[in-house]
């Protein structure tokens, strides 16, 4: 129990039915060694419903749908930095500039960054194809998605703490971030014009359609499906296949394999995979 805890205990009983919700809707797997962590994040959630104690927690996300979308908010981990895996940005924009997507020019570049938690992944993206686009000239655009609204509504604001800044290349520093004029918040935002080609939106990635009804160039879903297990692994991959152009690009996370899946994509580069279907 957590020291001095105002709820009391979550019994082994409410924590198997809060984590078979969670994999039953969401996919994320949580072991026991997990309940601790549970705990935690549900405290202030449990204080503002009014409730007394996690059983009647565990009643209420059961008996109403929409506290599914603020109990994954508190639930799900979401690590991320800009330009994380660097490489991966590297071989992208390496492939582009070699002509890898023919028609670029007139269809311009669509790219889903699936699991963009606080928006680093998909402002990294958006400053590497504006920079690469000045000289190339081509339009793009990025959705990114993600399952928690907290998460979300930071990546619309587009403010981060300045400590971030060492992340970001120095030329799209100069180019594409914009210093707080309150001397006082030590803060940076994105500029607009990233911000403009960059749009949010909320997705499970186990849910049957994605709002947007076009397929995508390249899709970013890295080191996301760590968190399920194989079956899920698979369910996630194909319907991220089914909205990817044929010859598009799939980039995981370099701690993620889809070995023995069966499926019609070529490596073409650590992580990152094309979708051949003939």
């Amino acid at each position: 129990m957590i020291k001095n805890d105002p709820y009391g205990d979550l019994s082994d009983k409410d924590f198997k039915q809060i984590s078979d919700y969670i994999y039953d809707n969401y996919g994320i797997l949580l072991y026991p060694k997990k309940k601790l962590l549970v705990k935690s994040r549900l405290q202030k959630r449990i204080k503002k419903l009014n409730l007394n104690t996690y059983s009647e927690y565990c009643k209420y996300l059961l008996n109403n749908e929409d506290e599914s979308v603020e109990m994954i908010d508190r639930i799900s981990t979401n690590k991320t930095d800009f330009f994380r895996e660097v490489s991966h940005f590297h071989y992208l924009r390496e492939e582009i500039l070699k002509g890898y997507f023919q028609d670029i020019n007139t269809n311009g570049l669509k790219i889903w960054s699936a699991a963009c938690s606080s928006g680093q992944e998909p402002y990294s993206l958006a400053m590497m194809l504006e920079d690469i686009s000045n000289t190339k000239k081509f339009n793009f655009e990025i959705m990114a998605s993600d399952i928690s609204i907290s998460m979300l509504k930071t990546a619309k604001t587009a403010i981060y703490p300045f400590a971030l800044i060492n992340q970001i290349p120095d030329n799209y520093i100069r180019k594409y971030l914009l210093k707080s004029k309150d001397n006082s918040k030590a803060q940076f935002r994105i500029a607009p014009e990233i911000m403009s080609k960059t749009k949010f939106f909320f997705h499970n990635l186990l849910a049957d359609k994605v709002k947007y009804p076009y397929n995508f160039d390249v899709i970013f879903c890295r080191n996301t499906l760590i968190y399920f297990d194989r079956e899920t692994q698979a369910k996630v991959i194909s319907k991220l296949l089914n909205k990817l152009n044929n010859n598009g690009l799939l980039f995981l996370g370099h701690s993620e394999s889809l070995i023995n899946m069966n499926l019609n994509l070529e490596v073409v580069y650590p992580s990152v995979y094309k979708k051949n279907y003939k």
